[in-house]
């Protein structure tokens, strides 16, 4: 009986050090407690409470909190355009996906919005943050914003990143989003929210690219 209970919570720790968490803006319900579960799309499970967080109107910071050593991370945005419940994540703002290693705390400064995508005091919206590591398994999580012109983005102590991973979020600016969809790279110029000295570059798979437009709700 005693090697059972051991093997159970062995084996949920192991579960709970697979996830991940957002700590900012913090995830609308605690996705590591039942009912919820990080392997369901589009939000794990968990309907939008009505916690919201404020947001700058032209991006803001997200804080993730990682147990994987290495991680595939895509970021997206849907707006709730009068509707109370955010269904749809169709706002790329990472086109390109990060390539995160290291477990532990990632901070990323600003998410720029995409060219063409408007938003104004008081928008409603929801934040997806999907992982996928390099078998292919994705996890989900969610969380709730309103868009504010007062909503500044985090800086010094409140945005640290202990993973050691480096990368660039791209400047939305250079790309044509049309409808706020991710279009192609008109420029290489890197954006001022660069995290780290140096660019992770990988190669996306077909996997990571499905799996991708599935958390959109576009198949």
């Amino acid at each position: 009986m005693l090697a059972k209970t051991l093997i159970a919570l062995t084996t949920l720790a192991v579960a709970v050090q697979a996830h991940f968490g957002i700590d900012y803006p913090p995830m609308r319900v605690d996705s590591f407690e039942d009912p919820y579960n990080q392997y369901l799309r589009p939000c794990a499970g968990g309907n939008s409470t009505g916690n919201q967080t404020e947001w700058p109107l032209d991006g803001g910071s997200v804080v993730l909190e990682l147990h994987h050593p290495t991680d595939y991370i895509f970021i997206n945005l849907g707006l709730a355009n009068g509707s109370a419940q955010v269904t749809t994540f169709n706002v790329y703002l990472t086109p390109e996906f990060l390539n995160n290693t290291g477990n532990g705390t990632l901070c990323i400064p600003k998410l720029p919005l995409p060219a063409g995508v408007e938003v104004q005091d008081g928008t409603n919206a929801s934040i997806q943050v999907v992982t996928v590591n390099h078998g292919g398994n994705a996890l989900y999580n969610c969380a709730d914003i309103v868009f504010r012109t007062s909503a500044t983005i985090l800086s010094g102590d409140a945005c640290k990143n202990t993973t050691g991973s480096t990368f660039i979020v791209q400047d939305q600016s250079t790309l044509s989003q049309g409808s706020g969809k991710t279009g192609n790279a008109t420029s290489d110029k890197p954006s001022s929210a660069m995290v780290g000295s140096s660019v992770n570059t990988f190669t996306v798979s077909l996997t990571l690219l499905l799996a991708m437009v599935v958390a959109s709700g576009l198949l």
